[in-house]
This record gives C-alpha cells, structure tokens and sequence, in this order.
C-alpha cells in the first residue's frame, strides 16, 4: 500500500487550486492592483502592469503569469532591476496576496529591503 502521493496528484491538486485562482480571484485583483495604482502596460493585457514613482520615475513592475504573481522594481537610471515579491500561493485570497505585495512595495520604497514575501504566504522551506 502506498502512503504518499504519487506525483501526477500532487501535480493536479496544484493545477486544480490554480485554474480557480485564475477563473475567480484574478479578476477581482487585477481590480484591486488598478486601485492601488497599477496600470496595465497594454489595454489588451492585463497580466503586464506597471506603477511609477512620482518623485524618481522609478517602476514597479507587475506580471500575473500561470503559476506566480511578481513584482519587480526597476531603477530607470540604471537600468538595474530587483525582484521584490513573488506570490506563488494560489490558494491564498485576494485579501492576502494584496497586503504581500504592498507589504513588499512598501519596504522596498521605504527601506530599500526586500520584505519576506515567502514567510508571509506561509511557505516552508526545507534545507
């Protein structure tokens, strides 16, 4: 008898919690990032947003893509760009992955330091 899941369920356990997350939550945070400030970077696409420091030019860059939401930011002088949050738990509400990603966005703005967006979706590591 086996006492753990073979891989192929583990695979559509994943598949399952992500095809509700992008049929039911998706479109009510890609509302949510709007509000905050986001904008997309094509009218066609919404998956591809940007949001601009006023002060320096500086871009938050956001991508919703099949299995993560990032956030990257973007110096516009150098060039240079730094991934500030990944949120990875689909099964997360939209409640929660908006509080990470602006938990994320605001200590990179304010601290330059990277917030600890793998603890706060509650992921675990092992070494």
């Amino acid at each position: 008898m086996i006492s753990f899941p073979v891989f192929s369920e583990l695979e559509a356990k994943r598949d399952e919690v992500n095809s509700r997350f992008h049929r039911e939550t998706e479109p009510l945070l890609i509302e949510r990032f709007q509000q905050f400030g986001f904008q997309p970077q094509d009218a066609d696409d919404l998956s591809h947003m940007v949001l601009t420091e006023k002060s320096t030019g500086n871009h938050y860059l956001l991508t919703i893509n099949t299995y993560a939401i990032t956030v990257e930011f973007k110096h516009v002088k150098t060039g240079s760009s730094v991934l500030i949050c990944e949120i990875s738990n689909f099964s997360l509400s939209a409640h929660s992955i908006m509080n990470i990603m602006i938990e994320s966005i605001d200590s990179w703005l304010q601290y330059g330091v990277i917030y600890d967006y793998h603890q706060a979706q509650a992921l675990t590591f092992d070494s």
